[in-house]
């Protein structure tokens, strides 16, 4: 088994926070993304009519209790494949993704993403948000919560101090081994 994480940037997980449907839609791109890669990969192994299976779920706050929509998917790292359908299936191990694996599917489900997005009218052409509405004062507290941001009183749009940050409170992405940005 692997553990695949999925995060998003802050404007996609609000939206991801209130539109469940959005939310399935995303997190069936991306669990048919890695489901391809894989077996593409078996194909080039000469494995045939692979599949592979997964337990996925969506969590949606960070440690700071924070609201933070992300996917967290355990997908098995390797396929099966099945004779017939009265043969036990037997289970074919992948090798391991490389960085550059990880990159192209974060690339790839990226562009998937966004092209859902503008299909489903959530962005405009240049890929902003094409929206009017005056926000709520639960959209407002849930967008704060997302960026780590306070919401609301006298410090409101600063950073939350956080125990182990830096001065500002600032977390910054810093890509590791199998991730990508």
């Amino acid at each position: 088994m692997r553990q695949w994480v999925l995060t998003f940037p802050w404007r996609l997980r609000f939206q991801l926070a209130y539109d469940p449907s959005l939310c399935r839609a995303v997190r069936r791109l991306f669990l048919r993304a890695v489901f391809r890669w894989q077996e593409r990969r078996a194909a080039s192994m000469g494995i045939a009519d692979a599949r592979s299976g997964a337990v996925n779920f969506v969590q949606r706050f960070a440690s700071s209790l924070a609201l933070n929509v992300h996917l967290h998917a355990l997908l098995l790292d390797g396929v099966y494949t099945c004779a017939s359908p009265f043969e036990r299936p037997v289970f074919h191990a992948l090798p391991a993704p490389t960085d550059e694996d990880v990159a192209e599917l974060c690339r790839t489900i990226r562009n998937r993403t966004l092209r859902l997005l503008q299909r489903r009218g959530l962005l405009d052409d240049t890929g902003a948000e094409d929206s009017q509405e005056e926000p709520g004062l639960l959209d407002v507290m849930a967008a704060a919560s997302v960026q780590g941001r306070i919401a609301l009183g006298e410090r409101a749009g600063r950073p939350v101090l956080r125990v182990g940050s830096g001065p500002a409170g600032d977390a910054t992405f810093a890509p590791g081994e199998l991730c990508a940005d």
